[in-house]
């Protein structure tokens, strides 16, 4: 029997409005900061489309909640690695086959509405 292929399913969290220290610079240490966390779900959605119950999906509520606690407790010098560590609890989730995090950092630069990093993690 051959192996199901990977679902192209996707949950997608946008634009979670967090405040968080996130910066090299000493004015970026000093004081939180808008970040926007971007956050799609790699998961199977067949049988939650089909029964129509909580049970049956990923709660993304837990991941609203725990991207946000690891944005506020966080004191990143990188958007990368605040990227990463969301991406890192997000593959927690037995559910979750891929993820793709996109840290967002308004006013990042003078003459820049905004700067912005994505990355992609799955199950290895």
């Amino acid at each position: 029997m051959s192996a199901m292929p990977p679902t192209a399913d996707w949950i997608h969290l946008r634009d979670i409005d967090v405040r968080c220290i996130l910066g090299v610079y000493p004015a970026e240490r000093k004081k939180t900061r808008k970040v926007l966390l971007n956050i799609s779900l790699q998961c199977n959605l067949r049988s939650a489309g089909a029964s129509d119950q909580l049970d049956d999906t990923l709660n993304y509520e837990h991941i609203e909640a725990e991207a946000i606690a690891i944005a506020k407790k966080g004191k990143f010098f990188l958007v990368e690695t605040l990227a990463e560590r969301i991406a890192t609890a997000c593959l927690r989730h037995a559910a979750v086959h891929a993820v793709r995090v996109i840290v967002d950092k308004p006013s990042a630069l003078p003459h820049t509405r905004s700067v912005a990093i994505e990355i992609e993690r799955s199950r290895e």
